[in-house]
């Protein structure tokens, strides 16, 4: 769950590929989760697509998994989204890249539909947090193509990120089921129209489709 609290700039500290977490302000991606971008997840996804193990001469297996530590009524909970793969042996890599941003989003998707339900629901906001496709997306596209993004981010002083935080109210209330970025004009403009808006993803965030057909993946049952 996302907190006022949370948000920092580079006067913090240098932002990088590998900042732990924090929640920043951008003016091209609007809402970015650090711990969400944060490639460390992606790069064991992306590690077993480059490097397959097991399986046999036509499949190789891939295990993933998304998970969360919470309280819930006093008591403190593990859980998560854990799904396991076999993918084709063979592809070229950007078909390796759609095959695994396949795997990665839809886990995603499970993953921010678990925390909408109860007991989660009661102690978070997280659920599709208008930050947290988009942050993931972010950090995927830094592992698979080895970079670091964070100079691409127009990211914006703490001033103006808690301006939007005070002007629009938490960014867990408002929710994404998009890639797309959702974006909070600055409310120092005054205008009449103060609403988010889906925003557009920059050409490195653009380049991988995501691939999922039985002839690429096939999804085994835990």
């Amino acid at each position: 769950m996302t907190k006022r609290s949370d948000i920092i700039d580079n006067s913090d500290r240098y932002i990088t590929r590998d900042t732990p977490k924090g929640l920043v302000y951008t003016d091209n991606l609007g809402w970015i989760d650090l711990g969400h971008a944060n490639p460390t997840g992606a790069e064991r996804l992306w590690q077993q697509m480059v490097m397959p193990n097991g399986g046999d001469d036509t499949w190789f297996e891939v295990n993933y998994h998304q998970s969360m530590s919470t309280h819930v009524f006093g008591t403190g909970i593990t859980t998560g989204i854990y799904r396991r793969f076999l993918v084709r042996r063979g592809l070229s890599e950007h078909v390796l890249q759609g095959v695994a941003l396949s795997i990665f989003m839809g886990t995603s998707h499970q993953f921010e539909s678990l925390q909408n339900f109860w007991p989660y629901i009661v102690v978070t906001d997280s659920g599709y947090s208008a930050e947290d496709l988009v942050s993931n997306f972010f950090g995927f596209c830094q592992a698979v193509n080895y970079a670091d993004y964070t100079a691409y981010l127009h990211i914006c002083p703490k001033e103006k990120a808690y301006r939007i935080w005070d002007h629009y109210g938490p960014v867990g209330e408002y929710k994404n089921k998009s890639v797309l970025p959702l974006i909070f004009p600055d409310p120092i403009e005054k205008t009449d129209d103060l609403k988010p808006y889906s925003g557009t993803l920059p050409i490195f965030m653009s380049s991988i489709t995501p691939v999922a057909g039985p002839e690429y993946v096939h999804e085994l049952r835990l």
